[in-house]
């Protein structure tokens, strides 16, 4: 998947979930400004890591929904679950 059509996908996935709720609510919801809000869905910046998971969170945006085919997420319990999974094999605990 060409990268630009990915990052047009998540900013459409990530528009659409504010404009159901209002940017400015979005925004006091995750507790920036208006305008930090505005400059980081115009690619200009404007959150830091720790806003966009509150963004996420806020809009009930998955992780998961943010691939672009070649990537994937998962979440942090199913990462923690598949490592003791190894673990155990290497450990030999599985049968």
């Amino acid at each position: 998947m060409n990268p630009l059509s990915s990052d047009i996908k998540i900013q459409s996935l990530f528009l659409r979930a504010i404009a159901q709720k209002s940017q400015r609510k979005t925004a006091e919801n995750i507790g920036v400004h208006e305008s930090a809000l505005s400059r980081w869905l115009a690619g200009e910046g404007g959150l830091k890591f720790d806003q966009v998971c509150r963004l996420m969170t806020a809009l009930n945006i998955e992780p998961e929904y943010l691939g672009d085919g070649d990537v994937i997420t998962i979440k942090t319990e199913v990462l923690v679950s598949l490592k003791r999974l190894v673990k155990a094999a290497m450990d030999g605990e599985l049968s």
